[in-house]
């Protein structure tokens, strides 16, 4: 059901690029992430979920800024290149026909892709500090992932 391409076509795992493109897509898929659980939140919810799915928008929106940041750190002056379109299926997913199970299934499998693309990117940089933050970024969207599945559980 993942995909590795967005809806645009952006190819989330094609490191044929720029250092700045990818931390361009990076910031990308914060974005989407923190608007795809913006929409969640508008959903009918269980009660006990809201506040996850609160604490992932700060989460996501927290690092996009570190994302940015970094990026300004190692390119001072330029604009970090955003790709237009999107970068992961997920945020497209998000239907008033979308039942729970299926939200959270389509969270899930965005955690996990924005989790494989930082583990992945960290080969990419040699800067210990942005190889330390894509591993935590990393680690913080398998805890997005682990989450949502107990979510999903309760639901089943």
């Amino acid at each position: 059901m993942s995909k590795e391409k967005g809806t645009s076509g952006v190819d989330l795992f094609d490191f044929d690029a720029t250092l700045q493109e990818l931390l361009g897509r990076a910031v990308k898929t914060e974005i989407e992430e923190a608007e795809f659980y913006r929409d969640l939140l508008e959903k009918d919810l269980l009660e006990e979920t809201r506040p996850k799915i609160e604490k992932f928008i700060g989460q996501e929106e927290e690092h996009e800024e570190e994302l940015r940041v970094t990026f300004k750190d190692f390119y001072p002056g330029e604009e970090i290149p955003i790709p237009e379109g999107l970068t992961l299926e997920v945020p497209s997913g998000v239907s008033e026909k979308s039942s729970q199970k299926d939200l959270m299934e389509k969270a899930m499998y965005g955690e996990r892709d924005a989790e494989k693309f930082y583990r992945e990117l960290i080969d990419e940089f040699e800067a210990k500090e942005v190889r330390r933050l894509l591993g935590y970024l990393a680690t913080k969207e398998r805890e997005h992932y682990e989450i949502l599945k107990a979510e999903l559980k309760k639901l089943e």
